[in-house]
Formats: structure tokens, sequence, C-alpha cells
């Protein structure tokens, strides 16, 4: 059995926190700000928002659909580089469990 709290103390766990926390907090920002400023734009921009791209389809219709596909695209991401973190996780679990003390 593995002593968590010593996995904890280890810098190669801080890394691989560290590591995750750059990865997901740019993410998190990217959408966020994506997300707000659809509403923002509605409100401030409406020449721009009204504007017809191709037949009847203006650019606020077309904003606000791209980011149901940004935020499949972010999962998709997310997904495969969680896989790496489960990874590099397991990985470092392995190591400290057979060692004595743990």
């Amino acid at each position: 059995m593995a002593s968590y709290s010593k996995i904890a103390r280890t810098e190669e766990f801080a890394e691989l926190k560290r590591s995750k926390m750059i990865f997901i907090w740019p993410v998190v920002i990217l959408f966020f700000c994506l997300y707000l400023s659809l509403p923002l734009m509605a409100a401030y921009a409406k020449p721009l928002m009204s504007k017809f791209l191709f037949g009847n389809i203006t650019f606020g219709y077309l904003y606000g659909v791209s980011l149901y596909f940004v935020a499949w695209i972010l999962a998709f991401v997310y997904f495969f580089k969680a896989k790496a973190f489960d990874k590099k996780a397991k990985t470092l679990v392995d190591k400290y469990r057979h060692q004595k003390g743990a």
C-alpha cells in the first residue's frame, strides 16, 4: 500500500500538480473569455454581430455556434491530456508502493 501523504511531499508530485495547473488554467481562462465575449459583443458590438457573412448567417450566430465546437475541442484535448496525467500519477504511486516504510 502506498503512503499518499509521503507521495504528496515529493518533488515529483509537486511537478505533476504544477504541470496540470499550467495546462488547465489557460484553457479555463480561454474558454471563459470566449464565453463571456458573446453577451458583451451582443450588447456593445451590434453592427458586428448583425453583419451577414453569407446567406442569412450573421457573425453573431456563427460565433455562438462556434462556442459549442470550441467546448467540444477543449473537452477532447483535456481528455487526452488527462490520460497522460493519470499515467504519470499511476507511475508515481507504483514507484512508492513497494518502498519500505510506505
